[in-house]
């Protein structure tokens, strides 16, 4: 699946500092970019997938996801670092809120490391607020993160 590839060669590309990679080694990128994994993460209607081309390459995408209730959550937004500073990113989120609106979600989230200033300011500058910060566990490794809230 051409999405697993991308995300395989996006962190081949961006580690060992690769923003939204928090807790993640060559063997889970491997784990999470197999067509099974991609399959799962992307099956319809709880999940959706939102992907930037270029000439017909693959130059960034998102997910959400939904369990219910009026939020959706964002997985995350990545983009090709060749890409990165031209909008795609924002037009990505535009379109991924346009669909949760769409779907009468009334609010998205997102969690982003506590020392990934570029994403919360992304995130921040993209109306989404501060709501707590938590601890996740990412394959063994505890992570601290902030979770962003944004009204649809």
């Amino acid at each position: 699946m051409a999405v697993g590839a991308f995300i395989a060669e996006a962190w081949e590309d961006a580690r060992p500092g690769a923003l939204g990679f928090s807790g993640a080694t060559d063997a889970v990128i491997a784990q999470i970019s197999r067509p099974e994994a991609m399959r799962q993460r992307i099956d319809p209607p709880a999940q959706r997938i939102f992907i930037a081309t270029t000439g017909g390459a693959i130059v960034g995408f998102a997910a959400t996801r939904h369990e219910g209730g009026a939020a959706v959550e964002l997985a995350g937004i990545v983009v090709d670092a060749a890409y990165a500073g031209r909008g795609i990113g924002g037009a990505i989120l535009d379109l991924a809120v346009r669909t949760a609106r769409a779907d009468h979600r009334t609010y998205m989230l997102v969690r982003t490391e506590t020392s990934n200033t570029r994403a919360l300011g992304f995130y921040e500058r993209k109306q989404f607020s501060r709501t707590r910060q938590l601890v996740e566990d990412v394959e063994g490794e505890d992570v601290e993160v902030w979770e962003l809230v944004r009204e649809l």
